[in-house]
């Protein structure tokens, strides 16, 4: 429903919260915590979406390993 809609957890939680019993005052406490939240889910998300990318990749055997092995940019990695 709010997928890709920044904070949108925030909105959802004004709409769940009531529904479950609770105060719609814990929104505050989520909108101060959302951010952080939010970091470590995108960091998450771009490693997930990478890893599965890498993997589906050598499984397909799709791979170009020279690239791959490549020391072109590998001191861009140890900066």
């Amino acid at each position: 429903m709010f997928a890709g809609v920044g904070g949108g957890a925030t909105f959802a939680a004004l709409i769940v919260l009531p529904a479950m019993g609770l105060p719609v005052t814990l929104v505050a406490l989520l909108i101060s915590v959302e951010p952080l939240i939010d970091m470590g889910r995108t960091a998450l998300n771009v490693s997930g979406s990478m890893t599965a990318g890498t993997l589906t990749s050598q499984w397909l055997k799709q791979t170009d390993k020279t690239i791959l092995d490549s020391e072109e940019d590998a001191e861009l990695a140890h900066r």
